[in-house]
């Protein structure tokens, strides 16, 4: 009986190292991904790592309110690489949340660049990205910019730390 209480305790505990392991190297996988999005230098280049499937959803900046489907998501994305010129984003804090298939990840994001007449930007805003484990490896399917609002002017916190 002792002999089966150890056994189960040795499998428990592997069992329990295998899913530990499991999950950082989905954490390492997604922190990776993370950084190519967020550094990518073209629609073509973000759209490698989102989702083909008809349920890509992107909460932009910009408007509409949602961008939905790789057709509209790529239309916003080139948008945005046409307005903004050497982009440059450093992540001010990264958390990955996996959950076996799924993947979620909250950041706060700094980002410079110039626009498209050569005036210098710099914001921080706020990301909420979900990944999914596809075929062809981790997809995000969901992504949700934002900035934080100041509620007495109702104007956009591009600046908050």
């Amino acid at each position: 009986m002792r002999k089966a209480g150890i056994t189960i305790a040795v499998i428990a505990l592997l069992a329990w190292s295998l899913v530990g392991t499991a999950r950082a190297d989905t954490t390492a996988e997604i922190t990776t991904l993370e950084h190519k999005l967020a550094n990518a230098t073209s629609a073509d280049e973000a759209l490698s790592l989102m989702t083909s499937s008809g349920d890509l959803t992107v909460f932009d900046l910009s408007t509409p309110l949602e961008f939905k489907g790789q057709k509209a998501v790529r239309a916003d994305f080139e948008q945005a690489f046409e307005n903004f010129k050497n982009a440059k984003v450093d992540f001010v804090s990264l958390q990955v949340i996996p959950a076996g298939k799924v993947a979620a990840t909250y950041s706060i994001q700094h980002m410079t660049a110039t626009d498209k007449a050569g005036k210098p930007l710099d914001f921080t805003f706020r990301v909420t990205d979900v990944w999914r484990k596809e075929k062809d490896g981790w997809k995000l399917v969901h992504a949700h910019v934002s900035f934080p609002v100041d509620m007495a002017t109702g104007k956009a916190d591009m600046q908050s730390k």
